[in-house]
């Protein structure tokens, strides 16, 4: 009886969602495209979360990649991810439903070679005329004159010294 009981609790087991890559000791070059590759069976979430774990610090840090990946996908493809080269990274997959909670199930131990590069947030330049551009060139428009020449104070006073002339 033993033997049946610790049998289905292997099959149990066996039969888990399973991430299938990055295999052991892989290396990942992550300023390129990296797959991640599971399989799954009927009774595993329909939906997880995805995260790196960074196991060469203590504790742990852990970065999620994505929110609500799809189970029936099979695979995951990861872009320009930015992590610190090293050789003690895991995928590890965390339940995001009410029917399942905390780890699922966790890679074998991988390296990253090469980060992704981080976005930046300087602003990219505008051609077009900013709001103070704009308010000086409708200020200089509002003075000129039908001569084209500017007129601001001195402009009326000129035309009614010449006049009284």
């Amino acid at each position: 009886m033993k033997f049946f009981v610790t049998l289905a609790a292997l099959a149990a087991v066996a039969s888990a969602i399973t991430i299938t890559e990055p295999k052991e000791d892989a290396k990942l070059d992550f300023s390129a495209t990296n797959t991640i590759k599971w399989t799954t069976v009927v009774s595993d979430p329909a939906e997880f979360q995805i995260a790196l774990i960074d196991q060469s610090t203590s504790p742990e840090t852990s970065t999620i990649l994505a929110a609500k990946v799809k189970s029936a996908d099979k695979e995951y493809k990861l872009e320009n991810v930015v992590a610190t080269p090293g050789t003690k990274y895991k995928i590890k997959f965390f339940a995001v439903d009410n029917k399942n909670s905390g780890q699922l199930v966790e890679s074998q131990t991988f390296a990253v070679t090469k980060s992704g590069v981080k976005a930046s947030t300087t602003p990219a330049p505008s051609a077009a005329p900013t709001n103070t551009d704009a308010a000086a060139a409708e200020s200089t428009s509002s003075k000129a004159g039908a001569m084209g020449t500017a007129v601001g104070i001195a402009g009326p006073v000129a035309a009614f010294l010449a006049f009284l002339a």
